[in-house]
């Protein structure tokens, strides 16, 4: 996982219709419970291999409410498996689809400091020239 939707989003499913791997659900489907729009953080690859950026922020309306998250790494499995933001998903067998199972993709090029809710991974662009 690397992306978080928050509480800012207008519900359009533009990021669900472009999600490549399947990882985002809508309110209705949040295992949280919470009303807003949902990445599973064991499914999110971040695009990596797939787009040079994720997808759900490139298609996103409303700028900033996604948010890059700590990588779905064995180093930060702590933050994925006692966070109440995540309901992390389990196998047949019943062991956690944890970072420490099956880590994820995810872009190297982000630094750490770069992460963590509330680190906006698409911007406003600073200057809009209007057409016409």
């Amino acid at each position: 996982m690397s992306v978080i939707i928050d509480d800012t989003c207008i519900t359009c499913d533009a990021c669900m219709q472009n999600c490549p791997v399947d990882a985002i659900v809508d309110d209705m489907s949040n295992p949280t419970g919470e009303s807003r729009y949902y990445v599973h953080p064991e499914k999110c690859v971040e695009c990596v291999g797939i787009y040079d950026d994720p997808q759900c922020a490139a298609i996103c309306p409303s700028i900033g409410c996604i948010s890059w998250d700590m990588p779905y790494t064995r180093e930060h499995e702590e933050h994925f498996v006692s966070n109440d933001l995540y309901t992390i998903s389990s196998t047949k067998s019943g062991k956690l689809k944890s970072p420490t199972l099956r880590e994820k993709k995810y872009r190297e090029d982000i630094p750490l400091e770069m992460r963590g809710v509330g680190k906006e991974v698409q911007e406003e662009p600073e200057d809009l020239n209007e057409v016409g």
